[in-house]
């Protein structure tokens, strides 16, 4: 083996062995915060909503390395890993993002990007994207906006309300609310199984399933904060509608909170194939989750094809 070979092998090696790690970090929690306020402050987002050619030309490369086997090309969403995925890429060109702070038919933020970057969506294959520095994100982020057809001024984030104090009160109305707006979908009991579960789908006309709601982690809602948002704006271009105008904060709370309550049990991931180190790592406890496993296999295909190309 000459030296080149060695190099690779190694820069190969010391790649995934980071990318093991991050992501045990991840799957563990050590490398968030269970306060909302804290991990955006450690995200250190600003308002990054101006957008320069420079920028997109940046974020167009750094997309083409990491985003387009799921994404596509052209951000529709049809990448060539797509069809291994249950839980669809989002078609950037729809203008329709699933996790964000805007009001429901509203464009997201830059920051909304950012923070699907950096946070991941759990049980899904979008893995958080921790090798790109917050410069990076906010290229991608104002790239991946270029995508939308609907090419007009982002809104603004709505204002989370401060929240009430938990109490059995509270969790007895979240209860009542959550039965008359939830259950059809959710279930009685928020496990998923509600009398519509099986016949929903996205407005691509791909499957939807509701959440169960009663096991861990949840996609984004890993905060009440997050939560109160998801059931405020909906999720857009899927059978979950936003509650911002048709229920009070005191009753989103509420909802909120009962949510909250119905945690009991964990999801895990039933195909451990190809985790290789990264299995070993997180042991019996600590398990990737839905997608996660083959999210982890297309991003450190991406990485080692790109370092691969810098070697030529």
């Amino acid at each position: 083996m000459n030296l080149t070979k060695k190099t690779i092998l190694i820069v190969t090696s010391v790649s995934v062995a980071l990318i093991s790690v991050l992501l045990f970090l991840y799957i563990t929690g050590s490398a968030q915060d269970n306060s909302a306020t804290a991990q955006e402050n450690k995200i250190g987002l600003k308002n990054i909503n101006n957008t320069n050619a420079s920028s997109k030309i940046k974020g167009k490369d750094i997309y083409g390395k990491y985003c387009v086997a799921c994404h596509g090309i052209n951000g529709n969403g049809q990448g060539l890993q797509a069809y291994r995925l249950k839980v669809k890429p989002t078609d950037f060109t729809s203008g329709m993002f699933k996790f964000k702070s805007t009001s429901y038919g509203t464009p997201p933020t830059a920051d909304d990007i950012i923070t699907t970057l950096k946070l991941g969506v759990r049980t899904t294959s979008m893995l958080p994207q921790w090798q790109l520095s917050n410069q990076q994100m906010k290229s991608v982020a104002e790239y991946v906006l270029s995508f939308s057809k609907q090419n007009i001024k982002t809104a603004k984030p709505i204002q989370v309300p401060g929240a009430p104090e938990k109490s059995r009160t509270i969790l007895e109305k979240g209860k009542k609310l959550f039965q008359s707006n939830c259950a059809t979908c959710h279930g009685t009991d928020g496990k998923g199984d509600g009398v519509l579960a099986k016949s929903l789908k996205d407005y691509k006309q791909n499957p939807s399933l509701p959440a169960n709601l009663t096991l861990r982690p949840l996609k984004r809602a890993n905060t009440s904060s997050r939560l109160y948002l998801v059931i405020a704006t909906g999720i857009e271009g899927t059978p979950m509608p936003p509650f911002q105008n048709s229920l009070k904060p005191k009753d989103i709370w509420a909802i909120d909170y009962y949510v909250q309550s119905l945690k009991s049990g964990k999801q895990y991931s039933s195909n451990r194939n190809g985790m290789g180190m990264m299995g070993g790592m997180m042991g019996k406890n600590n398990k990737l989750v839905g997608e996660e496993n083959i999210g982890m296999q297309i991003d450190m295909a991406a990485g080692h094809a790109w370092m691969m190309g810098k070697k030529k």
